[in-house]
């Protein structure tokens, strides 16, 4: 993937796609995404699936708030309540929520910022929108609020990162203390039910990061 780029113009709510998928827009839903990951796994000769659309932005970017699909970032409350005002985007999209900016470096010293992989497969394999919690930017938001918002969607993915759960001096984000996201993922985990989104917890990055 591409690395980490800052950008002086971000997407906004008023950016968003309001109907779910992108590769086939207003066509995605919970049975097509079943249908599409089934083919996926029975499918091992194909060059590629969904072939037929870029995700790449046409400058050949695949950033978060850079451009579709990756419009959908929460970046502060307003977004979060936009999204509430909107319960079906998160019905049919995955969530990602990143504790930290990336989560550690390659080969050529370049920060990996995971999320975009999962997102990446996800709309390529099944069509399936993502939206990004940045919780080492914007802070945990309410997790009252946030947990059952999340928990309706295809899924859940907590990423790891360069700080280690086990030193807390490594959780140098003002915004992120490690205590908050510990809480985040208790509520979390201590929510789940039945019809609850499946809770992926991935650590991608350093030895010490999970």
């Amino acid at each position: 993937m591409v690395e980490a780029i800052k950008f002086n113009n971000q997407t906004t709510t008023t950016d968003w796609r309001l109907t779910s998928g992108y590769l086939h827009e207003g066509r995605s839903d919970f049975e097509s995404a079943h249908i599409l990951l089934g083919r996926f796994l029975a499918d091992r000769n194909s060059e590629g699936p969904l072939v037929e659309k870029q995700l790449f932005a046409s400058d050949g970017i695949f950033e978060w708030g850079h451009a579709k699909p990756l419009e959908k970032v929460i970046n502060s409350q307003s977004d979060l309540e936009f999204l509430l005002l909107h319960p079906n985007l998160l019905r049919n999209c995955i969530t990602i929520i990143e504790p930290w900016e990336h989560v550690g470096l390659n080969a050529l010293g370049e920060d990996v910022r995971a999320s975009k992989n999962v997102a990446y497969i996800a709309q390529k394999v099944a069509d399936m929108d993502s939206v990004l919690l940045p919780v080492w930017s914007t802070g945990v938001l309410d997790p009252e609020i946030v947990v059952p918002a999340i928990n309706s969607g295809y899924a859940v993915v907590v990423e790891g990162g360069d700080p280690s759960t086990y030193d807390a001096s490594t959780w140098t984000s003002p915004a992120c203390p490690r205590e908050d996201m510990f809480a985040l993922v208790e509520k979390l985990l201590i929510s789940r039910s039945p019809t609850s989104a499946p809770a992926i917890f991935i650590c991608v990055g350093t030895p010490t990061s999970c």
